[in-house]
């Protein structure tokens, strides 16, 4: 009887090892950019928690066949809903990651999911509701003649990526997007703090952010601000940034490093971004080999973006900055791993 236990017990499996290896690629490309609230759990909790589960059912539906005698005409019914539940279970992965559509896998409206904390990426929200102006950081109410009218922003409105040079990010900006957590769910939004020091001048500093971005902070860095510096000459640049270059990026800097002979660049970034992929692993070392230094951001580092970069609210005095718990145990994680994939 043995065979029939693990038949009934591996089953489920199958189509759930089909349902990953046929969405492999969306996982990262997709999923890990969507915007997902903290409670959300990582993704490598899902092989865990779906094999309990798969096991659970598998040899709970054994257990329903051997007590009702086998194939009877009594479990007919119990394990005919369980295999229509489990065919529904195995197709819904390529339906999610397939579609690309919370709303039409899920059947829930677009609020509901944002009540939840779930956001849909730029592509999909192209083709749902258009986005209220304090969803850009602008009023809500904006006027509009006499009567007030609420001003809708279309999506082409909107610049291509957000650039503030000598300005600072609001302090509840970097307390989110730059908090070191081993788990960043939510935090998809790059911000891209520079110190530019050329030879005889006055450095230059800002910081830019890549919310409606058809190119990411570090590219939009490449395309405006560094052809705005003097040409031939060394430029030192130092980022910080909320988390490090995604593959595109990488590549981009690692062309610009080679091209620009007089270009230093620097980059201490809070988090590691899929620092587990292997395509992002040899991104990060590439980015060595052109003359890249890159570093995690220490306690100190965070608290001289606080000072330089981060504005404070009207009529109050300067607040100092306040470490969260556990930034030098985060801190000490994420130098471990860096060393661990570029040596």
């Amino acid at each position: 009887m043995w065979a029939y236990t693990v038949g009934f017990t591996v089953l489920p499996h199958v189509g759930g090892f089909l349902g990953w290896f046929l969405n492999r690629k969306e996982i990262p490309a997709w999923y890990e950019k969507l915007k997902k609230p903290s409670w959300c759990p990582s993704r490598r909790v899902f092989p865990v928690a779906w094999t309990m589960l798969y096991t659970g059912m598998g040899y709970a539906s054994y257990l329903v066949w051997n007590d009702l005698g086998g194939c009877s005409s009594k479990a007919i019914v119990p394990l005919g809903l369980y295999g229509a539940q489990l065919l529904l279970n195995w197709a819904w992965p390529p339906l999610f990651f397939g579609a690309r559509n919370l709303n039409m896998v899920m059947g829930l409206p677009c609020r509901l999911w944002d009540t939840l904390g779930f956001s849909v990426p730029e592509k999909m929200a192209e083709k749902q509701e258009e986005p209220s102006n304090a969803q850009n950081g602008e009023p809500d109410n904006a006027e509009e003649g006499e009567g007030k009218k609420k001003k809708k922003v279309k999506r082409e409105d909107l610049p291509p990526f957000e650039i503030v040079t000598g300005e600072r990010l609001p302090a509840i900006f970097f307390k989110f997007q730059f908090r070191n957590v081993e788990y960043s769910s939510g935090r998809n939004k790059t911000f891209l703090c520079y110190v530019v020091e050329t030879q005889g001048k006055e450095p230059s500093r800002g910081y830019l952010e890549d919310e409606h971005a058809a190119a990411h902070a570090e590219m939009a860095f490449f395309n405006t601000i560094l052809p705005t510096c003097q040409p031939g000459a060394r430029h030192d640049v130092t980022w910080y940034v909320s988390s490090s270059p995604c593959v595109a990026c990488a590549q981009k800097i690692c062309e610009a490093l080679r091209k620009n002979k007089g270009l230093r660049l620097t980059i201490m970034v809070g988090r590691l971004f899929m620092w587990e992929e292997p395509d992002m692993q040899a991104a990060l070392r590439s980015m060595k080999e052109a003359g890249c230094k890159l570093r995690i951001m220490k306690p100190q580092d965070f608290e001289y973006v606080w000072k330089n970069f981060v504005e404070q609210e009207e009529g109050e005095e300067a607040k100092s900055f306040v470490p969260w718990e556990d930034i030098q145990e985060n801190f000490l994680y994420y130098e471990e791993k860096l060393a661990e994939i570029l040596h």
